[in-house]
Order: structure tokens, then sequence, then C-alpha cells
């Protein structure tokens, strides 16, 4: 864990103006959907906190979040991370 409590887990954004998803390459299932870009995100961020406390309350292990590096793209995704704030 970083300093400031966080993990970042690598997403893509896909999409057009109007509707972009963005999707979790090690969280398969694990979407989020916006009309804008910003909106996706702060929706991924919502997915990724859903994800964390349904894997804590069923006891089990969050998956921990490959090398950005190892991440591949196709055409038209943006490669980015989402982060996860963990409790100090």
């Amino acid at each position: 864990m970083n300093r400031n409590n966080s993990i970042r887990y690598p997403a893509l954004i896909d999409g057009e103006k109007g509707a972009y998803g963005v999707s979790f390459p090690d969280l398969p299932g694990i979407v989020a959907m916006g009309k804008t870009i910003e909106e996706a995100m702060l929706n991924a961020q919502a997915a990724l906190r859903d994800y964390m406390i349904e894997a804590e309350s069923d006891g089990e292990e969050a998956k921990q979040p490959s090398n950005i590096e190892q991440i591949r793209t196709e055409s038209g995704q943006i490669l980015t991370t989402v982060p996860f704030i963990t409790q100090p």
C-alpha cells in the first residue's frame, strides 16, 4: 500500500461522446458507465468500492492489481487507473 492509503487498479475507458464505459482487466465483470468520462470514472470508483466491500463480506481476498505496464489496450481504449482508498 502506498503512503496515501490507496491501491490503484488499471482500468480501460472505451466509448464515445455521451456513452463511456470503464472496465477493469484484473476484475472481469466489474464495469461502470457514464455520459462523460468524468461520470464514468466516478462510477468506476463506486464499482471498485462495491467489489471490495463484497469481497470482504464474502471473506475473500481482493485481487491485487496488475502492473499498469502489463495491460494491453485495443484501438480506441484509454488506459488509466482507478484508486481504491483504504482505511488507515
